[in-house]
């Protein structure tokens, strides 16, 4: 999970938070109450994953809370905007470093990145545990480069404990609502990942303990990461040269480093992408692999592949389509429509703890969420919130994404009338 979390976005979103809340308190506020946040999230979805320990994660909570259709627009998005658009802006990312380091590659980027989301793919059709030693090497790499980029930076003279103070100020502009949504927005896309870990609730050995450890102690260990980092970008670099760089990491560790320092943060953007899309590649498939046994897709994506005992087929579907995003170049777009879409979707997951009390109080739940009902209303409470104002903001772009989520109803009755029909004449 922490390899899913931590990609891209530590790297790119520091100077859009620093635009909007230029001290250094109220922007480090933002990454903290964000890790309280996506714990909130997690927590809930541990509940939820505790008491139906099935691949398939949102789609599976979904369904049993909601009834099939809620289920098949989750995976309809999962499938068209989601996942692929996740995988294909992280490959996309990886693919732009990678050219830094051999600029012989210019030129090609799609078709690197599209390479790395195939990749990715084909690596864990050969085998569950295969896909997790690379996830847990990558992960462990990017971990520490990150916390020797920290320490680089404490222990350089470039920076100054000025740039931190006062510490308690409020934003030049003052408190803005719209400035505090975006920033919150931009924060809660880097830690866009948490959720991912139940999809595979189904092959974890021991669900009473093992989900609800790794779900609080990623959570807790990415919300340190993140803080630790941006202090460091701020005692080096200041707040107001952050918010005007577009590499906030590269300027960091050249202040910290020397000339050597952009090599050293390109390497470990090329590690921390890497292991980001191999963590989604393996989440993302089991949505689709569980709609499939659901008869709510085609069976054969649903298939276990023989030899290697991994949802192949699903993992195909996937590496097809965001590697055609990849090819497309317009992704980006598309990533506008994921991040309205998605934030509909964490609403109605973390309102299904509240259902499942309602319909089922006395079922088994081998882990309940601490503090009932204060986390999940704190996170839907705070996912409204930042919902609403994304529909402000930017209403062209949410309007697509309803439109989009809209258009799998049809399509769903349709699908449904033809097994209907398929099953008639078999």
């Amino acid at each position: 999970m922490v390899g899913i979390v931590i990609g891209s976005g530590i790297f790119a979103t520091p100077p859009q938070i620093a635009g909007s809340l230029d001290r250094f308190g109220p922007m480090i506020s933002v990454w903290i109450l964000g890790g309280i946040l996506a714990l909130c999230g997690a927590l809930t979805y541990a509940e939820l994953a505790a008491m139906y320990p099935r691949t398939g994660g949102v789609y599976v909570f979904l369904r049993v809370s909601y009834g099939r259709l809620p289920a098949f627009m989750y995976g309809w998005s999962a499938l068209l905007i989601t996942y692929p658009a996740s995988v294909a802006a992280v490959s996309v990312v990886f693919a732009a470093y990678l050219t830094r380091l051999f600029p012989g590659l210019n030129g090609s980027q799609q078709y690197i990145a599209a390479g790395l989301a195939l990749c990715m793919c084909a690596l864990n059709m050969l085998g569950v545990k295969l896909g997790a030693r690379v996830q847990r090497g990558f992960t462990a790499a990017k971990i520490l480069a990150l916390v020797a980029l920290v320490g680089f930076a404490f222990v350089t003279l470039s920076g100054r404990w000025e740039h931190l103070t006062p510490v308690f100020a409020m934003p030049s502009v003052g408190w803005s609502a719209t400035a505090w949504a975006l920033a919150m927005a931009s924060v809660l896309w880097t830690f866009e990942g948490w959720a991912d870990g139940p999809t595979l609730s189904g092959e974890v050995r021991n669900i009473r303990t093992d989900l609800p450890r790794a779900l609080f102690i990623s959570a807790a260990l990415v919300t340190g990461v993140y803080v630790l980092v941006n202090t460091a970008y701020v005692y080096v670099l200041g707040i107001p040269a952050i918010a005007q760089t577009d590499s906030v990491a590269v300027d960091l560790a050249t202040s910290a480093i020397g000339p050597y320092g952009a090599v050293f943060v390109t390497v470990l953007v090329v590690v921390s992408t890497v292991g980001c899309v191999n963590g989604m590649v393996i989440a993302g498939s089991r949505v689709f692999f569980a709609m499939a046994r659901d008869g709510l897709f085609f069976e054969w994506v649903g298939r276990v592949q023989p030899r290697f005992l991994t949802p192949a087929n699903s993992l195909a579907v996937l590496g097809v389509v965001s590697a055609w995003y990849c090819l497309l170049g317009t992704f980006e777009q598309i990533m506008k429509y994921f991040i309205f879409v998605a934030s509909i979707w964490y609403i109605f997951v973390t309102l299904a703890v509240i259902v499942q009390r309602r319909k089922h109080p006395h079922a088994d739940r081998p882990y309940r969420v601490p503090l009932y009902p204060i986390p999940p209303l704190l996170f839907v409470l705070a996912a409204t919130g930042l919902t609403y104002q994304l529909l402000i903001d930017n209403t062209r772009d949410a309007t697509i994404g309803l439109a989009l989520l809209a258009l799998s109803i049809p399509i769903y009755f349709l699908w449904h009338k033809l097994r209907k029909v398929k099953s008639t004449i078999q």
